[in-house]
């Protein structure tokens, strides 16, 4: 329960903040009165990025950069609104794009981690409770050739649940860097007063915020099951 407290407590935290701060600034009308996807286009073609194709989706801050199909997804109230939320949004996602245009390592290596993430969080706990089942039934120590097929199984769980954290250490300085490169492409284009600038600013550093609580929700739910595993053999 304590776990499941603390978890929610610091998403539900991080997420409250962040849409309270778009909200605050998509409220608040850009210097240029240039859509989302209007500004899109032009800060693509700043970064040599005109060759990018825009789609407009679905959703509330659903905005993407998929570098398979080299496509920046934005969604309707990012797309369509002429606010200081869209550009700083629309910027960040062009950040992506410019790092897989320049072969940004860590952002590959975010994405060569995804698959073994996707399993661990569906599969990582199930197994680690198949182990722990098994630990009941076997024992809590190891046999006498030093193998416990409970433990091992749940230690196997353990570390498939554990990419999981390690996807979102690597996600944490990829996401900050495409931030970066929003703010200075922002300054470069020229279509942004510096309260617009103040403005896109506190967007992203809201953002940011979520990828630090992802960060430390992994971090608790791995301790989490880390002490049934260890606990448990113990």
């Amino acid at each position: 329960l304590l776990m499941f407290l603390l978890v929610a407590g610091v998403l539900g935290l991080a997420g409250a903040h962040v849409k309270r701060t778009y909200r605050r600034w998509a409220g608040v009308r850009n210097s240029s009165g240039l859509t989302g996807a209007q500004i899109a286009k032009q800060l693509l073609a700043v970064a040599g990025l005109a060759h990018i194709q825009v789609e407009i989706i679905d959703g509330e801050l659903t905005d993407n950069y998929d570098p398979t199909q080299k496509v920046l997804r934005l969604s309707q109230g990012t797309a369509y609104n002429a606010s200081v939320a869209s550009e700083g949004i629309v910027a960040h996602e062009i950040g992506h794009a410019m790092q897989d245009a320049r072969a940004f390592a860590p952002m590959r290596l975010r994405s060569a981690i995804v698959p073994a993430a996707n399993i661990g969080s569906q599969a990582g706990p199930m197994i680690i409770i198949l182990g722990l089942i098994l630990m009941a039934f076997t024992g809590r120590g190891a046999t006498g050739t030093g193998f416990n097929l409970g433990f091992d199984v749940a230690l196997i769980g353990l570390a498939l649940f554990a990419s999981i954290l390690v996807f979102h250490l690597v996600t944490f300085p990829v996401e900050l860097d495409a931030s970066r490169r929003a703010m200075a492409l922002l300054r470069q284009s020229g279509i942004l007063t510096p309260a617009d600038l103040t403005g896109a600013r506190k967007v992203l550093t809201a953002a940011a915020l979520t990828y630090f609580a992802a960060i430390a929700a992994s971090a608790i739910q791995v301790a989490y099951w880390g002490m049934q595993v260890f606990g448990r053999r113990d």
